[in-house]
């Protein structure tokens, strides 16, 4: 009897233990709230510029027609080099939808956030220009899909 007695004492003094420590172990909230999913997607935009890696346009690899693509990302505008008609010099932009996969141009243009990670960006857009020819600037139309990185 007197060994079930000291089991159960030992039983209850880790249960103390257990709760003691969860006390003093993450049980608190964080100071800093959680970020909205725009506010992720934003911190990720502006962290740095964004390099062209490569473009396809309906599937088919048109990466030469649209060489060192450079942009750069605020809070509310971008900027762009060597972007041609589709990627103006500058403007502004505003998310669409509330989970951060799209966003607007001032120019009109939706373009969606397939992907937003620490080194890769993919925007998708629909061009329904082609410039390709004898201008100074050119474009193909189609789905264009824009991999960046950094």
């Amino acid at each position: 009897m007197n060994a079930t007695i000291s089991r159960i004492k030992i039983t209850l003094a880790v249960l103390a233990l257990a709760v003691l420590a969860t006390s003093f172990c993450g049980c608190k909230g964080s100071d800093t709230p959680a970020l909205s999913k725009k506010d992720e997607v934003t911190a990720t935009l502006t962290k740095s510029a964004w390099v062209i890696k490569t473009v396809t346009v309906d599937g088919v690899d048109k990466t030469s027609i649209y060489p060192n693509i450079g942009l750069t990302f605020t809070s509310s505008a971008f900027t762009t080099t060597n972007g041609g008609p589709i990627w103006p010099t500058s403007g502004t932009w505003s998310f669409t939808t509330a989970d951060a996969t799209a966003i607007q141009r001032n120019d009109g243009l939706v373009v969606t956030i397939q992907e937003a990670t620490a080194t890769s960006l993919k925007l998708a857009l629909s061009w329904t220009k082609t410039t390709l020819g004898g201008g100074r600037v050119e474009s193909v139309s189609g789905q264009h899909v824009f991999n960046f990185g950094k």
